[in-house]
């Protein structure tokens, strides 16, 4: 610490009879301000301590991620169609995996009425009279009101305001505007035009007649009023696009299982040098690392390591039944070991076994452990690291106050030694003027006896 002394502090405090009254002063508030370097130092240590601390709860989180990536892997499948042509997939949640053969022998189909006459233009009216368009989809009726105001557009917006599925358009044909009417898709869902007051005229037969889609999967005959067919594979959304066969295939995407498996081994070792980088202690300077004998630090990483150690899958005689059976193990330095050979052949022999051991409905899968052993140690609510945290910015905290009390003790200090300072300068001056005035006094009496 530099402490401001001189001119700044005592204008005209200068070298009097060979003392250097203004040197003095800064080596007394100098010596005076030791205790505040001694605590400003230690303050600085304190606060790397907390960017440590800081740096550690980060890596906690990265791992946590990572852990979490794991998780979402094992309970995310991949839903695949061989030819999009056919039907087009996606699942939404986990089922088994396996393939499938489907075969599409028939595309549902809309009813299609059209009117048999054209009106001029969208906005020509569509009715002469009050009264009602009334309509069946199935066995549900649905009606809109008109009268002399209704356009060909207003009456197409009635009836698709009616949330029947009937969907009511206005088509161009070169010379006039039909009023096109579309059913859902099913034969059970075709129109009957119950009443029509309208000037819309359609004839006794569909432009187009409706048909149910017709498929086999996996052998099993399949009927369907949709091109829609949910869940027909447990999970799954089958979209039908056309005719003809394809394989659908549920699995999960083990390759990026494995790598997301690696990159959690990475950030765990990255974490255990990070510990043992800051937990040592220099005999030579007496400085400790931010983590040397800190209880939080052994108790979480006690925490993450005891993750591995369960036994699973005990009641299904399972010989994928731990750590060590898909590829995690730990080396003579405390470090995580991944045998990716191991993993695979693990995922290939029993799926649900390896993700049993790393995820499960009990909580008490690896992943699931050492995501909560983060979640305790960086709750805000009594967290381990939470709390070591705090103690250190305690501790900043309180050497803040003491060296504010220190350094206004040394200004006030300097302030006294500035009065005393100038009034002894004050006091040599004068003493120096009077031994002047004495010196030529004496040199003038000296010189007139001479003479």
């Amino acid at each position: 610490m530099s402490m401001q002394v001189g001119s700044n502090y005592i204008l005209g405090l200068g070298n009097t009879s060979n003392l250097n009254l203004q040197s003095m002063l800064q080596q007394l508030v100098t010596a005076q301000s030791q205790p505040i370097i001694n605590l400003q130092a230690q303050q600085t240590q304190q606060k790397a301590y907390l960017q440590t601390f800081s740096n550690f709860s980060n890596q906690l989180m990265q791992l946590q991620t990572s852990a979490n990536n794991v998780i979402q892997d094992l309970t995310q499948q991949t839903a695949t169609s061989s030819n999009t042509s056919v039907a087009t997939v996606s699942n939404n949640q986990t089922t088994a995996s396996g393939t499938h053969t489907l075969s599409v022998t028939q595309l549902a189909e809309s009813q299609i009425w059209v009117s048999s006459n054209g009106f001029s233009s969208p906005n020509s009216q569509a009715a002469t009279s009050n009264g009602v368009f009334s309509f069946s989809i199935g066995s549900q009726s649905y009606s809109v009101t008109v009268n002399t105001s209704t356009t060909l557009q207003g009456l197409a917006n009635a009836i698709n305001a009616t949330n029947s599925g009937l969907s009511a358009s206005i088509v161009y044909n070169g010379s006039s505007y039909n009023l096109v009417l579309t059913t859902p898709t099913g034969t059970q869902n075709n129109l009957t035009i119950n009443t029509n007051n309208t000037l819309a005229v359609f004839g006794s037969t569909p432009t187009q007649n409706s048909q149910d889609a017709q498929a086999t999967l996996d052998g099993v005959s399949i009927t369907s009023q949709s091109n829609d067919l949910k869940n027909y594979i447990q999970g799954v959304d089958i979209q039908l696009q056309g005719t003809g066969t394809t394989t659908i295939t549920l699995n999960y995407n083990t390759s990026q299982l494995t790598q997301d498996m690696q990159t959690f081994v990475n950030n765990y070792n990255n974490l255990l040098q990070y510990v043992n980088q800051n937990n040592s202690y220099d005999s030579t300077t007496n400085i400790a690392g931010a983590f040397f004998g800190s209880t939080a630090i052994q108790s979480v990483m006690a925490s993450l390591r005891n993750a591995f150690f369960g036994l699973f899958n005990q009641n299904t005689n399972q010989t994928i039944n731990s750590a060590e059976s898909i590829g995690l193990s730990f080396d003579q330095n405390g470090n995580l070991q991944f045998n990716s050979l191991t993993f695979q052949q693990a995922l290939s022999t029993n799926f649900n076994a390896v993700k049993n051991i790393l995820t499960n409905s009990s909580a008490n899968g690896i992943m699931d452990l050492i995501n909560n052993a983060v979640n305790q140690a960086t709750s805000v609510n009594g967290g381990a690291i939470t709390t070591a945290q705090n103690i250190i910015q305690n501790q900043i905290n309180s050497l803040q106050s003491q060296i504010n009390t220190l350094k206004q003790n040394l200004q006030n200090y300097q302030n006294n030694l500035v009065v005393q300072f100038s009034q002894l300068n004050t006091i040599m001056n004068q003493m120096q003027a009077q031994s002047q005035y004495l010196t030529t006094m004496f040199d003038s009496l000296t010189g007139t006896k001479s003479g």
